[in-house]
């Protein structure tokens, strides 16, 4: 099955389509957070057969939902309406952090856009290594 992660952000959205036989995940080019981005999901979920949407739930670190997390909740049941398709939610604590220390390693300098990118592919990895074979 292909399904698609989001590190969801107000501003840009991270992305990353995973295919769960193999249990492999890519990143694709990060989205601007804005009135056609569903539209540009939509064109992702239709050209890449995805069947379900993973999005990042952000979580203080006890474990407690926040701002971000209600705002999050919101926009995935509004994409999840829209979209026509299957969602679930993963914890995405220190997805940023791990992505912005695997991508310091490179030597590069850092875009936001692939910290997001990354972020997103941690989140989608991680959803998918919970998963049973």
């Amino acid at each position: 099955m292909k399904i698609l992660g989001i590190d969801l952000g107000k501003k840009r959205i991270g992305v990353a389509l995973g295919e769960t036989e193999h249990k492999l995940v890519v990143g694709l080019p990060t989205i601007i957070n804005n009135h056609a981005t569903l539209s540009a999901l939509a064109d992702i979920i239709h050209r890449e057969n995805i069947q379900k949407l993973i999005i990042g739930l952000p979580r203080t670190m006890t474990g407690q939902a926040g701002k971000q997390a209600v705002y999050t909740r919101k926009w995935g049941e509004m994409a999840a309406r829209i979209l026509q398709i299957d969602i679930a939610y993963t914890d995405e604590r220190l997805s940023s952090k791990m992505a912005r220390d695997s991508l310091a390693t490179l030597g590069k300098a850092l875009k936001k856009e692939d910290i997001d990118q990354a972020a997103a592919v941690f989140i989608l990895q991680g959803y998918m290594d919970s998963l049973k074979n």
